[in-house]
């Protein structure tokens, strides 16, 4: 299992081909800090459901943001909520109740979901920046060329392209490990977490509320509520 995975790990119960039980061990040398460590991980992960969620309601219940740009959103908030959500629960269950044991197979499933929707995230990236291209430097032709069977097949691509390369990677990992680095363990768990909670927490402000009619919508829910 990878050393910088986001929870530290101990094998458990080895057996002659691969450990049965990891126990995640949180961050090593900050056990007594767990609990104020899980503050902003448990804050940026309510952040990260909160903005993606509102964003596909958003844009499903508006008709008139079924257009290409959108939709790479809509697509975009629902890989942030899988991106985030096979760890961070995990991670907090550690901090809070001390609730350790992972199987090994759940292990080997977490971690190819975590990696596929990543590579997922960075083909979706590319797309949106080709939709922006066409949009700005082809305006007259963006109905024709992003077409709905279009976005369809990028959308299609890029799962396709995630899954093919990491379907082999839990099958390599079975008992493999990395090289110890030289920076101490703590830092390459609280590294890691952040790279996982960051781009889910401020991607619907980057690609969704700096929008103009993405902002005006989520404005109009709350001036809403105030009245």
């Amino acid at each position: 299992i990878e050393r910088d995975s986001p929870l530290a790990m101990s094998a458990s119960n080895i057996t002659s081909t691969h450990p049965a039980v990891f126990l995640l061990m949180g961050i090593p040398g900050l056990e007594h800090l767990h609990i104020w460590i899980s503050i902003p991980f448990c804050s940026a992960y309510t952040l990260a459901l909160l903005g993606n969620c509102s964003l596909l309601f958003i844009i499903q219940a508006d008709a008139t943001l079924h257009e290409p740009m959108y939709l790479f959103l809509a697509m975009l908030a629902a890989i942030d909520l899988v991106l985030s959500s096979p760890t961070v629960p995990k991670m907090l269950a550690i901090f809070w109740f001390r609730d350790r044991a992972i199987n090994f197979y759940t292990c080997l499933v977490q971690m190819f979901f975590l990696h596929s929707f990543s590579i997922m995230e960075s083909a979706l990236l590319l797309a949106m920046a080709f939709d922006r291209y066409v949009a700005i430097c082809r305006p007259l032709h963006y109905t024709t060329v992003l077409t709905g069977p279009l976005i369809t097949k990028i959308g299609l691509a890029a799962v396709t392209r995630a899954v093919t390369l990491m379907t082999p990677l839990p099958f390599l990992l079975r008992l493999m490990h990395r090289v110890a680095r030289r920076a101490a363990p703590h830092v390459h768990i609280l590294f890691a977490n952040f790279y996982l909670l960051f781009p889910p927490m401020v991607n619907p402000i980057i690609y969704g509320v700096r929008t103009k009619q993405i902002r005006e919508r989520v404005l109009g829910l709350f001036l809403r509520k105030d009245v």
